[in-house]
């Protein structure tokens, strides 16, 4: 375990952490080591929060994008600086200019001032005018000595915009990576993922002894669309057409010693041709004796005449509320089947590019929504590690492969673990640890 007094040195003088890329921002960008994010776009705001990850925290990032008028970084910056409400000015003289990789005009200042509390800190800010008045605006406080910032100086020059047509271009050709991809998944293919089990442990490594989050099960078959049905919901047309279900069980401890556990069911259905979609994810949450639920339905259909990109219709239930809402939305393609974000990469498909992007449901966010997921495969490790970034989250999820291509390990932005592992070492470190299994 590192120890917090050493963060600042290590902080400063190592390599940057994770890439964060973001299209609500309209940028990708390295974050320092250690970094976690407490906030994101759409958490009740429009920018992302970031600090260290220490015990102690010794800095904190802000990136934003404001609409500040204006095409000049320095006239950009000044007005920022202008609209600040501080007793100590920043020298017009100290503003230096930059550039990012792709030639954009950028603009960044460092200041002191003493806090509240009497301690010292150093400001920075960095602004890159963007498309439609819109400016992005990184925001640094830090503790650490002003002659230690180097890491926020790397911070800054990683800065890439991703506004231009260039980067559309790019984006367009890993969609079309991905739509060749998808076209590559016969029956026959998908009909080898059927018999695909796993036992999964999620659980969080940075303390002493790690803390087990969940545990659960994943398993593909081959059934009917009726099988994501819950018993006594009425038939639909359509229900008996067989496919490919996948199915994840997973038991959360969310405080274990106030006896509150989650059981979520995932029941994700697609159909051999990849047209039709539907999916069931349940939430059973448990303290002591008393139970609430919360259910999910999604149903995509197919393009027709009268609906060219088809449509997803999700329909939320909450029994803590007594709520019932339903949403309509129009995917985009290529379209990653919700069954299909796990094995998506299994068993090695023969088209696998360095880069590649789909359309997906966005599962993380309150209001229903898709997004973009894009996967990044490294060339140093020979196709055993690829880089996951979905939504809003920002930061990538390193999934990691076996030698046959079988995905064996996910370590998500915030730490945590998802790995396959068995039965025997689940239930001996929840029983270790006094958790309740199902």
């Amino acid at each position: 375990m590192i120890i917090t007094t050493l963060i600042p040195i290590i902080l400063l003088t190592g390599p940057l952490g994770d890439r964060l890329i973001s299209d609500e921002l309209g940028l990708s960008i390295n974050l320092p080591p250690h970094s976690t994010v407490v906030q994101r776009p759409g958490d009740a705001g429009s920018h992302f929060m970031i600090r260290d990850g220490a015990a102690t925290p010794t800095w904190s990032l802000k990136i934003d994008s404001p609409e500040i008028p204006g095409i000049d970084a320095k006239v950009c910056l000044q007005a920022l600086l202008d609209s600040r409400n501080s007793t100590t000015p920043v020298d017009p003289a100290t503003i230096a200019l930059l550039e990012t990789p792709q030639g954009r005009p950028m603009a960044s200042v460092w200041t002191a001032e003493t806090a509240s509390n009497g301690q010292s800190v150093s400001l920075a800010w960095l602004v890159a005018p963007q498309s439609l008045n819109r400016c992005l605006v990184l925001s640094v406080v830090t503790t650490a000595p002003a002659e230690e910032r180097g890491v926020f100086e790397q911070v800054f020059r990683s800065v890439r915009l991703t506004d231009r047509a260039a980067d559309k271009v790019s984006l367009d050709d890993q969609f079309k990576a991905g739509q060749d991809i998808l076209k590559s998944f016969t029956e026959k293919y998908l009909r080898g993922l059927v018999g695909t089990s796993m036992v999964l442990r999620v659980y969080d490594p940075t303390s002493d002894v790690p803390r087990e989050i969940a545990y659960g099960t994943l398993d593909a078959t081959e059934q009917p669309r009726s099988a994501i049905r819950s018993r006594g919901s009425r038939a639909n047309v359509g229900d008996d057409e067989p496919g490919l279900l996948v199915t994840s069980h997973l038991r959360f401890a969310e405080d274990p010693d106030e006896g509150v556990y989650l059981d979520r069911v995932q029941r994700c259905w697609v159909s051999w041709d990849l047209q039709r979609e539907a999916w069931a994810d349940s939430v059973t949450r448990k303290v002591g004796d008393d139970r609430t639920g919360q259910l999910e339905i999604g149903i995509k259909s197919p393009p027709t005449l009268g609906v060219p990109r088809g449509q997803l219709l999700v329909i939320r239930e909450d029994e803590t509320h007594g709520t019932r809402n339903t949403w309509t939305l129009v995917p985009e393609q290529p379209w990653l089947p919700r069954a299909l974000r796990w094995l998506v990469w299994e068993h090695s498909p023969q088209i696998r590019p360095d880069r590649v992007a789909w359309h997906v449901w966005d599962e993380s966010t309150i209001t229903p929504r898709l997004t973009v997921r894009r996967d990044v495969w490294d060339p140093e490790l020979g196709g055993r590690r690829c880089w996951s970034w979905v939504g809003i989250d920002g930061l990538p999820t390193a999934l990691s492969f076996d030698a046959v291509g079988r995905w064996t390990r996910a370590t998500r932005p915030d730490g945590t673990i998802i790995e396959v592992s068995d039965t025997d070492t689940v239930t001996s470190r929840w029983k270790a640890a006094g958790l309740k299994m199902r």
